[in-house]
Formats: structure tokens, C-alpha cells, sequence
């Protein structure tokens, strides 16, 4: 995740920032795409949510290493309340979180709602899982989807939220002409990104990995498939024409 930026993964959001925005980024994660955010708001700020302390603190190091200081960093929850009044924010951006939230999402997108202020806008971004395609095509593969959208449903989440965003914006609230919606890839296709993707994967169903636990339990793949995924991720690698891709919904919606 620390691999994502503004540029890449919130470039339908960035031309809608002005550089005086005070900006909440919820979910923020690594920071890396929060602290780009802030590089876009001088004379704004950048307020980073986490549900955890210890979240938080991971979102820290890239603003710390690249010396930018206009942030905060509050510890909230967008499912119950967030410790912010009414009409606080000139913009709110989510990167695949409401995704994952164990709550109907237009109980979130009304909590942002009320945060912000007239005018302002609400960028966010989630995934199609159900889009996840490789190439060349291996069953083995398959656990990638399978153990990633059994685990959000557990969660009580959305695995294709990116294509209820529209949907879920105007019953939170927003009006037809304050809601623009669109979609974009990630695709991982030239050989740096190949080797990233299938090293990345492999690691996050690892042994002792949570992700994997929570797979083998939930009953979406055995033990020995997720070790014969693993070893298809690797295998992909090197594969001649090696490619993913998936589709993401994105949606912007004004106050």
C-alpha cells in the first residue's frame, strides 16, 4: 500500500483541489498518498483518520521523511462519528476503505456528508473484485479473489463497492447534478510491476499471514491451495506477457 501516490491512484481527485483546502483523508493508511495531498495544499492542511493509534503512526513516516508538516492526525471512526463538526472540510478523499467497512455504506457517506462544507467535494475510490483478471490464465490464481472477497464479506464489507459508489452517494444525500462518477484500472503489466505484484501477493498469504488465516478458516481455499497460489504467483512472474488487472469505481461528489 505504501507503494501508492496522488499522481497515480487519486489523479481524478487532485484537479478539484485548491492549494488552501483543508483536506480529511480517511483511511489514510502508509500516509504516502496523504502526504502528497498535503504537497498540494500549502496553505491547507491535511487532517489523516485511522480507527487505531497504531495506524496513525504508520502514517507519519512519509510526512516526517519528506518534511512536510501541514498535517494532522486524529484517530476516528466514519462508521459512528467522526470528532469533527458539521461543515469542517473544503474536501474528504477515501482510498478502498468504505470497501471494507462493516456498516451499510451510506451510513459512511452521510457522516462525510456532514463534515463537509458547502461546496466542497468528496473524492473516493474502490474496487471492483469481481474484475480481477490475470494472464495467462491460472486456477491456482483464483485464491487471490476468492480469499480477498471472503474476507471483506466476513467483514460485513463490499468486495465491488466501485460499482454501488453512484448509488450509495445519492441515497446518502448528494444531489444527481452534484455526483460524477467513472472508473479507472490498476494494471500491472511491464516487468518491474509484474515482479512487485506477484512478490506482494505471495507475501500476504504467507504463513502466519492473516489474510491466509482468515482464508483457510473462512473455507474459501485450502491450506494447499493457498501454498499452490503462492507458488503460481511466483511462477506468473515469469511468465512471458505476464498481466493483472482489475477495475476500480471512482466517485466525486459535491456539497
Amino acid at each position: 500500500h505504501s507503494r501508492r501516490t496522488a499522481a497515480r491512484d487519486a489523479a481524478y481527485f487532485i484537479p478539484h483541489i485548491k492549494p488552501h483546502f483543508h483536506i480529511l483523508d480517511i483511511g489514510c493508511g502508509p500516509g504516502t498518498i496523504s502526504a502528497d495531498l498535503a504537497a498540494l495544499v500549502p496553505q491547507g492542511r491535511v487532517t489523516c483518520v485511522e480507527i487505531a493509534e497504531s495506524a496513525l503512526n504508520a502514517a507519519r513516516d512519509p510526512f516526517s521523511s519528506r518534511s512536510v508538516t501541514n498535517a494532522d492526525y486524529v484517530v476516528g471512526d466514519v462508521t459512528t462519528r467522526l470528532p469533527f463538526e458539521d461543515d469542517s472540510f473544503d474536501a474528504v478523499h477515501l482510498h478502498m476503505v468504505i470497501m471494507h467497512l462493516p456498516c451499510d455504506p451510506i451510513i459512511a457517506l452521510r457522516e462525510i456528508r456532514r463534515v463537509l462544507k458547502e461546496g466542497g467535494v468528496v473524492g473516493c475510490k474502490e474496487m471492483v473484485m469481481s474484475t480481477t483478471r490475470w494472464f495467462p490464465v491460472d486456477k491456482r490464481l483464483d485464491v487471490w479473489e476468492k480469499g480477498i472477497t471472503g474476507a471483506i464479506l466476513e467483514s460485513g464489507g463490499s468486495p465491488d463497492m466501485g460499482m454501488g459508489l453512484k448509488y450509495a452517494a445519492l441515497t446518502a444525500g448528494f444531489e444527481d447534478h452534484q455526483v460524477k462518477c467513472a472508473a479507472s484500472p490498476w494494471c500491472f503489466s511491464d516487468t518491474e510491476a509484474v515482479q512487485f505484484f506477484g512478490d506482494s501477493c505471495a507475501e500476504r498469504f504467507k504463513d502466519g499471514s492473516e489474510l491466509r488465516e482468515r482464508t483457510v478458516k473462512g473455507g474459501h481455499a485450502t491450506a494447499d491451495e493457498v501454498d499452490d497460489f503462492i507458488q503460481a504467483c511466483h511462477d506468473w512472474k515469469e511468465k512471458k506477457g505476464a498481466w493483472f488487472g482489475v477495475m476500480n469505481g471512482e466517485l466525486l461528489a459535491w456539497k
